[in-house]
């Protein structure tokens, strides 16, 4: 599988303007160290082989946007406010009804990922967007949360409506599917703040935890961020990235805000 460098121009322009162009170009030339693909000249027509983007914007997500599922829903739409609106897919949506907006997501998957069996499929409803992805090389937190983020954005873009993103089958495997929900009277729940029944189910996953895991997701709790939890623990960040990603997933818990509240429901707060 290959990935569109469309992609890394979007982070390009994202992360100078809200970083800083050193902040660009120190984080381009560490990546390019060991990834060769980042030594080459990179343009729009350019695409890279899957296990090199993914070390790409995995050290881009771990400087820049640090905070798990949130962070990866939000850099999405960012990515697709600015690729859509004013970057090279600009002239991509020739057509703003429902029915061409809905047709357009395939062909967006298409665009960006080449040389793969994997692929989207979109059924417009009643109350929004069923979005499934099939037969993924591998799970990746990229594939689900920064492609929802895009896709939730891409109809916001063009719709009046708030759009939630509702998990239909999300998980670790080949594949998942979401609504992308429009209506506003739908008792829907965006990522952010799960459903009561995965809630309910999150204090049994909580006896999962390792130790480890406990002990990160209280520093977590306590405000401490991945790198001082790093520190304080004598592992490396990504190490941490690692624990928290899991311990989330056991929890069924999406941000920094869900683990405090599941600390201090439980009494292990500070």
């Amino acid at each position: 599988m290959k990935v569109s460098a469309a992609s890394v121009l979007t982070r390009k322009t994202l992360i100078t303007r809200k970083f800083g162009t050193d902040a660009w170009r120190t984080l381009f030339r560490d990546v390019a160290v060991s990834n060769s693909s980042f030594r080459r000249p990179i343009t729009d027509g350019t695409m890279i082989p899957l296990g090199q983007y993914l070390a790409f914007h995995d050290e881009l997500v771990r400087r820049f946007y640090p905070d798990g599922t949130i962070a990866l829903l939000e850099l999405g739409a960012e990515s697709a406010r600015w690729a859509l609106v004013e970057g090279p897919l600009k002239h991509f949506i020739q057509d703003t009804g429902i029915d061409s907006l809905v047709a357009a997501m395939p062909k967006l998957w298409q665009r960006y990922f080449a040389e793969t069996e994997s692929r989207s499929e979109v059924t417009l409803i009643d109350s929004g967007v069923e979005f499934h992805v099939h037969d993924l090389p591998t799970w990746h937190p990229y594939f689900e949360h920064f492609v929802i983020g895009y896709m939730r954005e891409m109809l916001e873009i063009y719709c009046a409506n708030p759009v939630a993103a509702r998990p239909l089958t999300a998980g670790h495997g080949t594949e998942y599917g979401y609504l992308l929900a429009t209506d506003p009277v739908l008792d829907s729940t965006p990522m952010n703040d799960p459903p009561r029944s995965r809630r309910a189910g999150a204090s049994r996953a909580g006896n999962a935890l390792t130790d480890r895991e406990l002990e990160v997701i209280r520093l977590v709790g306590m405000g401490k961020t991945n790198g001082e939890i790093a520190v304080l623990l004598g592992i490396s960040q990504k190490t941490v990235q690692h624990h928290v990603a899991h311990s989330y997933d056991k929890l069924g818990i999406y941000s920094r805000a869900g683990a405090t509240l599941w600390l201090a429901e439980r009494g292990l707060a500070g």
